[in-house]
């Protein structure tokens, strides 16, 4: 049997943060909670009113549902970065989904914040939610017909996202929200720098839900393996998979496994591990003392000259030449 817990959207965590009442105060807060039901950790960072990040872990073992509802109305980025999709009832109590391994900007107005999520047990769930301040986009209005339509929803105060299909998450928005999650950046500069890094994501969904990638002769279940596919890549860097192996795991045949890629992330199986990898090889050059051979075989080259000429290939410069680059500044 399901158990309930009824809060507003975790109120009796949430309302517990002191957020900055200043636009130019950063705050961070975290907090784990364990209970014999399962555990529940977030974090969250104010970058300025109105404007943060949340992300959440989330692990129960037992099903758990969770009414929610916020007093107020509410512009957020949303990340499911879960290998499983997170289900919740909205007000007009229809079943609804957030797909694993996808995002979305969405609007709810004040009279619809509320959902019924579900926690399924035994299920390690993960979150990465951006809070925006209502106005942000308006800077957008009369560029955009997609964004127009959006914009025009939000004057209208009726519930809507962004896109109406599913946003996958491709390199380029995975290795923005891991340079939010890795930032090591302090005071203003950190400031700066997250508040960019909320734009590139803007821009990034913006231009995935505008674009016209064939999807539709992908059925839902394809569209989840690939995405599966996708998120094994992620957790295998180190030791990159052969198609005949991805394929084998995530449940599709290899022929759909190369052209469904190309329609969701629109890049190929080794393009989507090489930008993956190019990412973290510079995150490690710049934030690690690790030597360019280390790197090469944390992201699964035997050879340290394939490693420097594929990432000179794809930034520019030598590894080295990044690093020095770096000791400059």
């Amino acid at each position: 049997m399901d158990v309930e817990i009824t809060g507003s959207d975790f109120s009796d965590i949430i309302s517990s943060i002191d957020r900055p009442d200043s636009p130019g105060e950063n705050h961070i807060h975290q907090v784990t909670l364990t209970t014999p039901k399962g555990s529940i950790q977030f974090r969250e960072e104010t970058l300025q009113q109105h404007l943060y990040t949340l992300e959440g872990h989330y692990s129960v073992r037992d099903d758990v549902r969770i009414f929610g509802k916020g007093e107020s109305e509410l512009l957020e980025i949303q990340f499911n970065l879960s290998d499983q999709d997170i289900f919740y009832r909205g007000k007009s109590n229809t079943e609804l989904s957030a797909p694993a391994r996808s995002g979305n900007i969405s609007y709810l107005p004040a009279d619809d914040n509320q959902a019924n999520i579900l926690w399924q047990k035994n299920v390690r769930y993960h979150t990465f939610d951006i809070h925006l301040p209502l106005s942000l986009l308006h800077h957008y209005a009369g560029e955009s017909r997609l964004m127009d339509g959006f914009l025009s929803t939000i004057d209208q105060k009726a519930s809507s996202r962004l896109s109406a299909n599913t946003i996958s998450i491709t390199p380029a928005i995975y290795n923005a929200i891991q340079d939010i999650r890795a930032c090591t950046y302090e005071g203003l500069t950190r400031r700066i720098y997250l508040e960019s890094k909320v734009y590139e994501l803007i821009a990034l969904l913006y231009e995935n839900a505008r674009g016209k990638r064939e999807t539709s002769r992908l059925n839902a279940d394809d569209q989840e393996r690939i995405r599966f596919a996708a998120s094994i890549i992620r957790n295998s860097m180190e030791k990159p998979l052969t198609i005949p192996e991805l394929s084998r795991l995530a449940g599709i045949n290899r022929t759909k496994l190369k052209t469904g890629f190309k329609m969701l992330f629109g890049t190929t199986v080794f393009g989507y591990l090489q930008d993956l990898r190019m990412h973290q090889a510079k995150r490690y050059l710049l934030d690690t003392r690790l030597t360019v051979q280390e790197i090469g075989i944390l992201l699964g080259y035997q050879n340290t000259s394939n490693f420097s000429i594929a990432f000179k290939k794809t930034v520019g410069y030598s590894p080295m030449k990044l690093r020095e680059k770096q000791d400059i500044r």
